[in-house]
């Protein structure tokens, strides 16, 4: 349960105002389609590409900022 504080806080922090909890919320079991309208044409362009396209996402998750974004959103995950 705090993991799960701490990452809607995070995530909460870093969308600057555009995105809501229940975004996050409904993200988190799927429903991604209020994050996508919170971004420009342009970048919902991006993020599409790179989720179609395995190398890519692969490339972009083990990249140093993707990490300390994910370890940032996650938390401490001792509890």
């Amino acid at each position: 349960m705090k993991n799960n504080k701490n990452f809607l806080d995070n995530a909460l922090n870093l969308g600057g105002g555009k995105i809501s909890r229940e975004d996050i919320l409904k993200a988190q079991k799927g429903d991604t389609s209020s994050l996508f309208s919170s971004l420009s044409a342009e970048d919902r362009k991006k993020v599409n590409e790179a989720l179609s396209n395995k190398d890519k996402l692969r490339q972009v998750l083990s990249g140093d900022a993707a990490q300390k974004l994910l370890k940032l959103l996650g938390g401490n995950n001792n509890g």
